[in-house]
């Protein structure tokens, strides 16, 4: 396996594919020295170009799988907790 990335989503930028918020979300599965990983990372804008910044987080496949156990097994009060004003 060759290092290597591969994007699969955004969060942040409109249909036509302008940034809606400053530091937009990009989502993106990549490799590394013979180890998987999903990368979410938030981006800025420079030379035309969109330029990953430290703030993110890289899973391992064990790690997602925990990320989204958690997630599901709190749904209730992570909703409420955005519904709260």
């Amino acid at each position: 396996m060759s290092d290597e990335s591969k994007e699969i989503g955004r969060i942040g930028f409109d249909s036509s594919g302008e940034p809606v918020i400053r530091e937009p979300i990009i989502i993106k599965l990549s490799s590394y020295r013979n180890s998987k990983f999903i990368d979410i990372r938030k981006y800025y804008e420079a030379d035309n170009d969109w330029k990953p910044t430290k703030k993110g987080v890289t899973l391992t496949g064990e790690q997602l799988n925990e990320f989204q156990k958690m997630l599901k097994d709190n749904e209730n009060d992570i909703n409420n907790w955005f519904k709260e004003e």
